[in-house]
């Protein structure tokens, strides 16, 4: 082998191992972490009873039950669009103000009373003051998802702001590239790393918040239904819409990762995923 084909060699030697390693492990590690879930789900069933707390397979007979009925898609997708449109509100108004909290310091001291107040407010305060003061309705409960939303979201991408490298902006400025250019090319790439993992909370949050606001005010959605479930004192009830989201909701996060993935990091070279230190040799 000639000497300029080592460093090749080993290179390529070292992407081998890092794909090996990198390959089938994390697939059989999520199915150990699932199975490790259903096994805790199985105990506690033996442990407290099935009339106390329901396997997997009582819960999953009730819930294709309320399938049949046709009631579980109409209560899931009303939870779901309140859901989507929270997250949505809260992401575009949240990502707007962290940006100008984090780049102008007039803003965040004009800010940060409010942002304090929102960090700290008890997150019943806001659902049950929209209900009074607008109403009964969704416009409500979404306006007071917003609100406890939106300061989760301000904070990141605050921080993601504060970190920005100034010197590539000022590069750009000192070749007269126009500003909306360097907030394409040279911002937008910096924060979305910060954007990505703000989303996730966010969507996490909202979803939770929102069977809350339908749990207290609503006639409609999963918390309406979990709440009725727990006047039946019906514990498959509760459990079945229970996992009816959490199946749909981890289904629409790996989906928006993936696309959000392919958008924003496009820019990366295919296979420069870091996966450690790799051994030579």
């Amino acid at each position: 082998m000639a000497a300029t084909d080592a460093p090749a060699a080993v290179v390529e030697g070292a992407r081998r191992r890092a794909a090996a390693r990198t390959g089938d492990a994390p697939r059989w590690w999520l199915l150990a972490s699932l199975l490790s879930i259903l096994a805790a789900w199985l105990l506690l069933s033996y442990l407290l009873g099935p009339a106390v707390f329901p396997g997997p397979g009582e819960t999953l007979q009730f819930l294709w039950r309320e399938v049949e009925r046709g009631r579980l898609w109409r209560h899931v997708g009303a939870t779901l669009e309140r859901v989507f449109v929270a997250f949505a509100v809260s992401m575009v108004v949240g990502v707007a103000v962290g940006i100008f909290m984090g780049t102008l310091r007039w803003v965040e001291r004009l800010g940060s009373a409010w942002l304090l107040t929102g960090l700290s407010i008890p997150r019943i305060v806001p659902i049950v003051a929209a209900y009074i003061l607008i109403g009964l309705n969704d416009v409500a409960a979404i306006v007071a998802i917003v609100l406890v939303v939106v300061p989760t979201v301000v904070t990141q991408i605050q921080e993601g702001a504060r970190a920005l490298d100034y010197k590539l902006v000022q590069m750009a400025q000192a070749f007269r590239v126009p500003r909306w250019t360097v907030l394409r090319r040279v911002v937008a790439p910096q924060l979305y790393p910060y954007i990505a993992g703000t989303a996730r909370t966010a969507m996490s949050l909202a979803w939770k918040m929102v069977v809350f606001a339908e749990l207290v005010g609503r006639s409609s959605g999963v918390g309406y239904q979990i709440s009725f479930y727990f006047q039946m004192f019906d514990m498959r009830g509760i459990l079945a819409y229970g996992l009816a989201m959490i199946i749909i909701l981890a289904a629409v996060d790996r989906l928006m990762m993936l696309l959000w993935d392919r958008y924003a990091f496009r820019w990366r070279a295919q296979g420069t995923v870091w996966t450690g230190p790799a051994s030579v040799g």
